[in-house]
């Protein structure tokens, strides 16, 4: 059997325990493009039993389940609820997807950072595992090696083992972590968003509208015609009655308020949008905005990033 890195799944050559990749990566934060695809990744995805139990991880800042109908048991966990206010309840997050997803076993909010929940999440593996095996999916910058690593350490004692950092593609290959004599954890490598803005910004930027702390929603009262601009990465130009706005975002991100006649990124390829009262409007990765009034929106940007509307989640 071929030796494997234990923090990413790559092949080893020789008696190392992870790979140079992973070295770098942990020790001095340096980041080297896999050589997989995508593709490579949904094949590995493809390929798991459908009734085998599935911990399906999503990023609350970044709901991202587009796989949830390949399998049937499955296990939604939403983390990382230390990074949206405390007002927030979860039992409304719950019942937000119950409504839309009601085949679930189980949802789970959870933070891995804080330990919230998590044995909670552990007792309903172990209540719903239809074998020894328990896959961990989910898109890149989820939470899921996070959530991993906080199992294993938490129910199998050791150090954590998996290579985590913000850059999309870490892991690279399934990775077989033994938890008990009954429980073996296989986390596989997270599905790459093309539409997600962290593949059309440098690393600089991409730790920036990362968060690290709780987010300080930004709220703010708009009527009739306004611009603001986000990082010089997208200009939102709105047109609404007297209402307000909330945008959850990075507390490290700069958005500045201009006039509408100012010209600035207007040169660039722009999207127009109409957002219910009752919608948000989701920049993926980025940033996710509360309306409470019908306004038209129109997005100017020259990256390829997804923009959507959805039923307010807060």
């Amino acid at each position: 059997m071929n030796k494997r890195c234990i923090g990413c799944g790559a092949p080893l050559n020789n008696d190392e325990q992870i790979c140079r990749r992973c070295f770098r990566l942990q020790n001095y934060g340096e980041y080297q493009e896999p050589i997989t695809t995508n593709e490579d990744y949904i094949k590995i995805i493809n390929s798991i039993n459908k009734n085998e139990l599935i911990i399906y991880v999503t990023s609350l800042l970044n709901i991202n389940i587009n796989y949830l109908e390949k399998f049937n048991n499955i296990i939604l966990v939403l983390t990382k609820k230390d990074l949206l206010p405390k007002s927030v309840q979860d039992y409304k997050l719950i019942k937000y997807f119950q409504e839309r997803y009601p085949n679930l076993k189980a949802i789970e909010v959870i933070s891995s950072i804080k330990n919230y929940h998590l044995d909670e999440l552990y007792h309903k593996i172990i209540e719903y595992q239809t074998s020894k095996n328990v896959y961990v999916i989910g898109y890149t910058n989820s939470g899921k090696s996070t959530l991993i690593n906080k199992l294993i350490k938490n129910y199998h004692g050791t150090p954590p083992q998996i290579t985590t950092s913000i850059f999309p593609s870490t892991t690279i290959d399934k990775i077989n972590i033994p938890i008990t004599n009954h429980l073996n954890i296989i986390d596989t490598p997270g599905i790459v968003s093309t539409t997600s803005i962290i593949n059309y910004i440098d690393h600089s930027m991409l730790k920036k509208i990362t968060p690290k702390k709780t987010i300080k929603p930004r709220t703010y009262q708009i009527k009739g015609q306004g611009s603001l601009i986000i990082e010089n990465l997208i200009r939102l130009d709105y047109d609404t009655q007297n209402t307000s706005m909330t945008i959850y975002i990075s507390n490290s991100v700069n958005i500045i308020r201009v006039k509408p006649t100012n010209p600035k990124m207007k040169d660039q390829e722009k999207k127009t949008f109409f957002v219910a009262d009752n919608e948000d409007l989701v920049i993926e990765d980025l940033c996710f905005i509360k309306f409470t009034k019908r306004t038209k929106i129109n997005i100017y940007t020259n990256i390829a990033v997804g923009i959507t509307t959805r039923d307010n989640l807060i």
